[in-house]
């Protein structure tokens, strides 16, 4: 294998085989947490590839310590997803991280998809929606547990005002460049 590597200049990694029993997908979308455990009904050690069983299964206080930990190591993610193999020998391998790019899984795909839709939606209310700027009206905190990016209050509030209209340039008072470089003025 490292005479492969070094041939196309790369790298790869290896890491050692786990003899699995079935995987475990984790999921958490704002508030709400599943956990699926898939077994293998085709053979292929690989449980998400070829027939395999899936069922829905109760969420351990570990598996969700997990997610949000993972959640909190990206900056407080809202939606995101964890795959873990279980070994023969009953050892739980975390294998696969996943962001809002998660598989949906089992009966509840529908309402797993409304879920992320209110979430989407609540957060593009709290954070787009203009504010009047003769009203005090207070901006609503963020949704769910954790904050996108940590802390929406560095987008979302702020002790300056909006900058008025006098604060920007008239169109007629800003010069252009052309190509070379040089500044022309506007007719």
């Amino acid at each position: 294998m490292a005479s492969v590597v070094a041939v196309v200049n790369t790298y790869c990694t290896v890491e050692p085989y786990v003899d699995s029993k079935y995987d475990i997908h984790v999921q958490k979308i704002g508030a709400n947490y599943k956990a699926f455990m898939r077994k293998s009904i085709s053979g292929c050690w690989k449980t998400n590839t070829g027939s395999a069983m899936l069922e829905q299964i109760s969420m351990p206080e570990r598996y969700k310590t997990w997610v949000d930990e993972v959640s909190d190591l990206f900056g407080g993610l809202d939606i995101c997803a964890l795959e873990v193999v279980v070994g023969k020998d009953g050892k739980e391998y975390i294998i696969e991280v996943n962001d809002s790019a998660l598989t949906l899984l089992g009966d509840s795909q529908e309402e797993d998809r409304r879920q992320i839709a209110d979430l989407v939606s609540a957060r593009m209310q709290a954070i787009c929606r203009p504010r009047s700027p003769l009203s005090e009206e207070p901006v609503p905190p963020p949704v769910g547990p954790r904050g996108i990016l940590g802390s929406l209050s560095s987008l979302t509030h702020s002790d300056t005002p909006p900058p008025s209209a006098s604060d920007h340039p008239s169109l007629g008072s800003v010069g252009r460049r052309d190509s070379q470089g040089e500044e022309k003025e506007l007719d």
